[in-house]
């Protein structure tokens, strides 16, 4: 187990792309306050007509309705914006490789003996897809500006537990995902990384590049994926023992 500052000199490092970072963290923050004022906006109302009588159970629900949708806005909003903290933390480099291990902005130094594998889920095309469709688009197209991107990199380690107790950012300690427990008593641990959300496109590109190298030189299992179920059915079973052996 190995988690924490490395010593190493770095041998490739990526920086944010400053206006890139910083229009997603307002995009980000203004989707939280959005959410937050349609919560309360529905609660007044509910309660509004449960006190004066005005309206009907229809409308009350729809109202319900209107701030379960604020409700899940707001979750998805906080939780984009742990996962852009953990390459976009003030003052230090997005993604620093070296011989020992990959370190982020916003995470421990891992070291190589601790990746179980390196995954990348190219979702533009499906995103173009929607694009077109109705409604979908125009709310993909906001996500996208709040730091919803494309280029999903996931880091999947040994011992995702200690990797949490590492971080000092408690926030962005919870966005490392926990699998079931394998015989040796660790529990795999996923860090997601939404790249091309504060990287520009050579930087993304250099990334997914540098990282699918390292892994290559060290036999750590690592693939680019288009199908959002191929990526799953090929990370599943390297992250929770449990996992059906196949799936259709």
């Amino acid at each position: 187990m190995s988690y924490g500052p490395s010593p190493v000199p770095a041998r490739f490092q990526a920086v944010v792309d400053e206006a890139k970072t910083a229009s997603a963290r307002r995009w980000n923050a203004g989707f939280v306050a959005t959410g937050a004022v349609v919560v309360v906006v529905a609660i007044a109302g509910i309660a509004a007509m449960v006190a004066t009588g005005f309206g009907s159970w229809f409308t009350i629900a729809l109202v319900g309705v209107f701030g379960a949708l604020g409700v899940a806005l707001t979750v998805t909003s906080v939780l984009r914006g742990r996962i852009l903290r953990l390459l976009a933390a003030d003052g230090a480099p997005a993604c620093t490789v070296s011989d020992a291990g990959v370190a982020l902005a916003g995470s421990p130094a891992i070291a190589w003996t601790e990746v179980v594998f390196i995954g990348v889920l190219n979702d533009r095309p499906r995103t173009s897809r929607l694009r077109s469709v109705p409604v979908f688009g125009w709310f993909g197209s906001l996500a996208l500006k709040a730091g919803n991107g494309t280029i999903l990199c996931e880091i999947a380690v040994r011992d995702g537990e200690a990797l949490r107790a590492a971080f000092t950012d408690r926030a962005a300690a919870k966005r490392v995902g926990l699998y079931g427990r394998w015989p040796d008593g660790s529990r795999h641990g996923l860090l997601p990384l939404l790249l091309d959300s504060v990287l520009s496109e050579e930087s993304t590109q250099a990334v997914v590049q540098v990282l699918f190298a390292e892994a290559q030189a060290r036999g750590i299992p690592h693939a680019l994926h288009e199908s959002t179920f191929g990526f799953l059915k090929w990370k599943g079973p390297m992250l929770d023992p449990a996992w059906p052996g196949e799936i259709a």
